[in-house]
């Protein structure tokens, strides 16, 4: 069962939104806002999922994926982006559990996540 959650995006308005509706959930979410401090939180804790923007700066979706897998290798990790180019294959092809294409709804959320 998923409790605790990174979600790292360097757009405030969608980790806020992310924050809000998961914590409605009785999840645990940390937030990051790139790349580089998300690094920094799973250098301190372990998560059962974390979301990310697949472009961010600091550290790249893709590049994060690396150390998520480090750091929190039970992870479900779910890639976003609001870019065509980047699809669930690619984000597969990345390491990725799951992919999801922005505007993001919480509907996607909880089924991607699994979450009641």
């Amino acid at each position: 069962m998923i409790k605790t959650i990174l979600v790292a995006d360097d757009e405030l308005e969608i980790s806020s939104f992310l924050k809000k509706a998961l914590e409605r959930k009785r999840c645990v979410v940390s937030v990051a806002s790139d790349g580089l401090k998300a690094k920094e939180i799973l250098d301190t804790k372990s998560f059962d999922a974390v979301l990310l923007d697949c472009s961010m700066p600091g550290l790249t979706g893709p590049e994060l994926i690396k150390v998520i897998r480090q750091k929190s290798p039970l992870a479900k990790i779910i890639i976003f982006s609001g870019y065509s180019a980047v699809d669930g294959k690619l984000a597969q092809d990345l390491g990725a559990d799951g992919f999801m294409q922005k505007p993001l709804t919480i509907k996607m959320i909880e089924q991607m996540l699994k979450l009641k």
